[in-house]
């Protein structure tokens, strides 16, 4: 369970309200409220979770609130109830205790995306417009089970694929992936029809469902990285929770068939999937769909150098954000970089928008530096060997988001930013170094803004970026690099040592 369905469900058995419970453990309601409804997950070590968990224990009065809560908390493989002694320790251990698979999805998420190959697929092999008999589909068409569902989504894919006019397909399933993931076979020839289906101009509307589990919704997303990359997919997300109990599978090409299926939980074996040809039928499947996309939201949104406008436009945006936020690169972030150095760079690039690529990085720095008087900035920091940056082998981070090709560092260049960074130590109590001497997530960027949202992305050649707003990923990812610089990282007691570092290396140059 996560932490909010914890929290509501000890809330709900104990008839406790925000306000109430806010008064006893002398917090905010508000606060207590996004707990409650995930759109904050508690820090690390945070003091507030024993004095709620004493609070629950005092109002577990009756036999069956013990009960209910004891069974709920003893199917957690987590926490060993024969060792708790009491109800409040109990409880106290069921809420801290943590999710050790959402780090090790993160990690395996950042490494997926920094190795993408962008292969070519191989063309889609035209599937014949029949059933298995031979006879020609008729307007409605029902498989059953997992076998019928691949077998139905082939056949819808076939007939998109016959259709000579493009169009927008409409894509949302919240039962289990099951169909689509533990058959290779199948995966392979389903992600080869799809790639062939967009190559010919189809465009696709698709609303992932977010409370699937972590590790399930990054896979999910990691898999549709080359379509992505398209930017013929528009992904949206549903923001509201949901019991997962009924579940719907909705694929609509308005031009050509509907396939829809319904099941209970995760029991897809036996359930019914209905193939529509029939027009009337499709445009009535596609009103449904459309009166769910009315409540979505954008998921996340795709950059690629060739679209790097409008992620300048996002960028500033999401910097605009007054908020705390942690930021790690393979290369010095360009928030950093002192004004001379930035005019050097892009001296040297092509773009007949310069002056205005000029402004609106000044702009950048000046706004960085104004957020600097309130709130923190934490850059993860992984020195390069002096010889590669005397050599000129240094990247310019993302530079090949604003250029046709990479740009290098000048020793020099590289330098003064350094030495620019060196003065944001020492003139800024709220600007934090971390460095590490690892390759952990090495060719992968990572931006998280505190209650505002995601910028993650690949550094090296074709570099792409995603940006999230989705507040259960927010958290999520800001509890990891949390993790990751208490874990690997000095602490602040380091500051000196890590200036003396950083002026040691600059003296190298």
């Amino acid at each position: 369970m996560k932490f909010a369905e914890k929290l509501d469900l000890l809330m709900n058995i104990t008839s406790t309200s925000n306000s109430v419970l806010a008064r006893n453990i002398s917090m905010d309601a508000s606060f207590i409220s996004r707990l409650r409804r995930g759109v904050r997950a508690p820090a690390k070590n945070v003091n507030y979770l024993q004095v709620m968990a004493a609070y629950f224990a005092r109002n577990c009065r009756a036999e069956y609130q013990k009960t209910a809560i004891w069974e709920t908390i003893k199917s957690s493989a987590k926490v060993q109830t024969q060792e708790t002694t009491t109800m409040e320790e109990l409880i106290h251990k069921w809420l801290r205790e943590e999710d050790e698979d959402k780090a090790n999805s993160i990690d395996k998420f950042l490494t997926g995306i920094s190795h993408i190959q962008f292969k070519k697929n191989e063309p889609a092999a035209a599937v014949a417009m029949e059933k298995p008999d031979g006879k020609a589909f008729s307007e409605v068409e029902v498989f059953y089970g997992v076998e019928g569902k691949q077998n139905a989504v082939l056949a819808f894919l076939s007939l998109v694929l016959q259709s000579k006019k493009p169009q927008t397909l409409f894509l949302y399933s919240d039962e289990d992936m099951g169909w689509l993931s533990e058959n290779r076979m199948f995966t392979s020839k389903w992600s080869n029809m799809l790639a062939q289906v967009i190559r010919n101009g189809n465009k696709i509307k698709i609303i992932h469902t977010v409370n699937r589990s972590l590790d399930e919704m990054l896979t999910a997303i990691k898999e549709w990285v080359p379509m992505y990359m398209t930017g013929s997919i528009e992904p949206y997300y549903y923001p509201r929770m949901r019991d997962g109990l009924f579940r719907r599978t909705l694929f609509i090409a308005p031009n050509t068939a509907a396939l829809t299926s319904s099941s209970v939980g995760s029991r897809t074996e036996n359930a019914a999937n209905f193939l529509f040809t029939d027009k009337d039928t499709i445009k009535a499947v596609l009103g449904e769909f459309n009166d769910f996309l009315s409540n979505c939201r954008m998921l996340m949104r795709i950059f690629t150098p060739f679209s790097n406008d409008n992620y300048l436009a996002l960028l500033a945006e999401f910097e605009n954000e007054q908020s705390n936020a942690i930021v790690k690169t393979d290369s010095l972030t360009n928030i950093t970089m002192p004004p001379n150095v930035v005019e050097c760079i892009l001296s040297r690039i092509k773009s007949p928008n310069r002056e205005q690529l000029l402004s609106y990085q000044l702009t950048r720095i000046e706004n960085f530096l104004s957020s600097l008087q309130k709130y923190y900035f934490t850059e993860v920091i992984s020195l390069p060997e002096p010889e590669k940056i005397l050599a000129g082998n240094v990247v310019v981070n993302f530079s090949d988001m604003l250029n046709d090709s990479l740009i290098f560092y000048k020793p020099e260049e590289y330098r003064q930013h350094l030495l620019n960074i060196i003065q944001l130590l020492k003139n800024y109590k709220n600007y934090h170094i971390h460095l590490t001497r690892d390759k952990h997530l090495e060719g992968s960027m990572l931006y998280i803004r505190e209650d505002v949202g995601v910028l993650l992305g690949k550094t090296m050649p074709p570099s792409v970026v995603f940006a999230f707003n989705e507040s259960n990923m927010t958290v999520a990812f800001w509890d990891y690099m949390n993790h990751l610089i208490n874990e690997k990282s000095q602490s602040k007691m380091n500051r000196y040592r890590i200036l003396a570092e950083l002026e040691a290396m600059a003296a190298k140059l």
